[in-house]
């Protein structure tokens, strides 16, 4: 493999869990990885990944994206991105990742970085909700909703990046 195809690998893989990263936030990190998957694809002359699977990919991703859309104008709020939340999710993806990944390889390393960042933005969460007076905060349920729609998101996203490396390794 010459130095261009392992940089041009490695990149590939960052933008994918990168897209995960994105899913743990509520912003569209499925777009992302269906861009990526798509230009690897092209690249790649749809060795790797056949246009059948790139085609189902893109589906699912515009689906659950719509969905996501949906339930935002029902009501379920966004918790934007913070400072401390970012980094206390980055922080959780990297650990659980690092636990996770010798017991179960990829899908220890894929779901290690999703649910490890999903756990460090709840605890973020939790942590900014408990400096705000009882009247402020935002009921359980609420939080608990909001929680259910990133973590079907994100594992639909996990799920899209644990096919992708499957295909894409040999």
């Amino acid at each position: 493999m010459s130095p261009l195809d392992a940089f041009g690998l490695t990149l590939f893989i960052i933008l994918l869990f990168l897209g995960i990263f994105l899913c743990i936030h509520g912003l569209p990190g499925l777009v992302l990885i269906v861009a990526d998957v798509l230009v690897y694809a092209i690249i790649t002359g749809f060795e790797k990944i056949g246009w059948q699977a790139l085609f189902f990919m893109c589906l699912i991703a515009i689906a659950v994206e719509i969905a996501d859309i949906f339930f935002s104008l029902q009501g379920s709020p966004r918790f934007g991105p913070t400072r401390q939340s970012v980094s206390l999710s980055l922080g959780g993806s990297f650990l659980l990742a690092l636990l996770l990944t010798p017991a179960l390889l990829i899908v220890g390393l894929v779901g290690g970085f999703y649910l490890g960042g999903l756990l460090g933005l709840l605890y973020a969460l939790i942590h900014q909700e408990s400096k705000l007076r009882p009247s402020y905060r935002t009921p359980i349920r609420v939080l608990a909703g909001r929680m259910a729609t990133l973590l079907w998101k994100g594992s639909v996203a996990s799920a899209l990046v644990c096919f992708t490396l499957l295909l894409s390794y040999d």
